[in-house]
C-alpha cells in the first residue's frame, strides 16, 4: 500500500493512484514517469507524464484505427517534437488512466494526431501532455515508491 494513498483518497485530492515505470520500453535509460493509458477504450499504451508537452501524442498507428474519417476534418497544426517539426491535426479522444487502487479515470483529452508520408515511420514515444490530460485532473507524484495520484477536477 502506498504510504499516502488514505491522506490523499480522504481528503478528496485524489481519487486512485497507479505505479508508473521508470523508463519508457525501448528507449535510453532516462529517468521518466511512464503510465499505462487506455485509448479510446481499445488500446493500452505506455505514455510519458510531461508537463512542458502541450497535447497528448499517441502512436499514429494506433490513432489511425480509432479516428480514421473525423481527423480529416480537423484543422491542422504545427508541433515541435525533439527539434523536429510535424504537422497534423488535434482530436478529442476518451483516454483513461487505469488505478491500481481507487477508482479509474476516463478523461476527454486533446490529441496530437500527425500527419505522415506513406514511407515515413512515426518513431516518437507518447506522450501525456499538460493541457491535453494533465490541466483536466489534480495530480501528485511519489517519486519514493513510484507512484501517480490522480483524481478528476
Amino acid at each position: 500500500m502506498a504510504r499516502f494513498n488514505q491522506p490523499l483518497f480522504d481528503s478528496g485530492f485524489a481519487s486512485g493512484l497507479v505505479y508508473y515505470e521508470d523508463q519508457y520500453p525501448g528507449q535510453d535509460p532516462t529517468a521518466r514517469i511512464v503510465l499505462s493509458v487506455t485509448v479510446a477504450g481499445l488500446h493500452t499504451v505506455p505514455a510519458i507524464v510531461d508537463t512542458g508537452a502541450p497535447w497528448c501524442l499517441l502512436d499514429a498507428d494506433i490513432l489511425a484505427e480509432i479516428e480514421p474519417v473525423q481527423a480529416d476534418s480537423l484543422p491542422t497544426e504545427r508541433l515541435s517534437i525533439r527539434g523536429v517539426s510535424y504537422q497534423g491535426r488535434l482530436t478529442r479522444l476518451i483516454v483513461s488512466l487505469r488505478a491500481d487502487e481507487g477508482e479509474d479515470v476516463d478523461l476527454e483529452a486533446t490529441v496530437f494526431v500527425p500527419i505522415l508520408n506513406p514511407d515515413e515511420t512515426w518513431n516518437v514515444p507518447n506522450f501525456i501532455g499538460l493541457q491535453g490530460l494533465l490541466s483536466r485532473i489534480r495530480f501528485a507524484v511519489d517519486p519514493a515508491e513510484n507512484v501517480f495520484y490522480f483524481g478528476p477536477t
